[in-house]
């Protein structure tokens, strides 16, 4: 009746899906080019974890394992979403889906798979764990789900980390879409909201890789090729913003 917006709820998970799609078709790793095909391995299957799984298998993946507070499940062939959920609401927990294997969430994180999503909790990834991950792609939807530490041993292993600054954006930016059609008394579309939402990710990914790309050409023409200095994706996030914050900041002045 005051207002709100559709959408914020699958924001979080669809964002992290537009960034990770978007990642892949202006910067293809060279054993990961796209989603179609790609077998992904995601930590939580709640709000995020369960909206990104079904964005990612309507892109053509294949979801592999998922898991909740009590434990995962795995399926190489991939596994039946529809039936997942319908286990859990049933039963409290994914662990026990007929036709999976149990795991545990350490032992989802060491899986053999394109693309991790830990979309749970934090410091999942450490670095007594980093040296476990096979994933080729981290795709961070949870908040600070890797130590820095973790993030040292996973550069190093040229393990390639989307940072939640960028990836778990997409609840914020539709939280201001909230407040924007509020303030003009307003009620978007659901499809309306998610072409701005992929529009916004869309921008977002493409400002970080330039700089990460920026970034890397500098330590190739300093002499420091393979050095991890700078030239992370985290790091090119915080550049991003930083710069953007200072510019502002000089252009407008300091107000009031």
């Amino acid at each position: 009746d005051l207002g709100g917006s559709v959408g914020r709820q699958e924001a979080t998970g669809l964002g992290t899906f537009f960034a990770t799609e978007r990642f892949l078709e202006i910067a293809p790793l060279a054993n990961l080019a796209r989603l179609d095909g790609a077998t992904v391995a995601i930590q939580g299957f709640g709000q995020v974890g369960l909206v990104a799984a079904e964005a990612f298998h309507k892109a053509g993946a294949t979801i592999v394992a998922v898991s909740d507070s009590q434990g995962g499940i795995f399926s190489e062939a991939g596994l039946d979403l529809n039936a997942a959920l319908t286990h859990k609401r049933e039963h409290g927990t994914i662990v026990g889906l007929p036709e999976t294997t149990t795991i545990t969430n350490e032992d989802l994180l060491g899986l053999d798979c394109d693309i991790l999503v830990p979309s749970a909790l934090g410091n999942q990834i450490r670095r007594d764990n980093a040296t476990q991950i096979k994933a080729k792609l981290v795709v961070e939807a949870a908040n600070a789900p890797t130590t820095p530490a973790g993030d040292d041993v996973l550069s190093e292993r040229g393990i390639v980390v989307l940072p939640d600054i960028l990836v778990n954006a997409g609840g914020v930016t539709v939280s201001y879409f909230e407040w924007v059609q509020n303030f003009e008394n307003q009620a978007w579309a659901l499809d309306d909201i998610n072409l701005r939402l992929r529009h916004k990710m869309n921008r977002a990914v493409d400002a970080v890789v330039d700089c990460w790309q920026r970034l890397r050409a500098d330590n190739d023409r300093d002499g420091r090729a393979g050095s991890k200095a700078y030239a992370d994706l985290r790091t090119a996030a915080l550049v991003v913003a930083v710069r953007r914050v200072a510019k502002a900041t000089l252009q407008r002045g300091i107000w009031p």
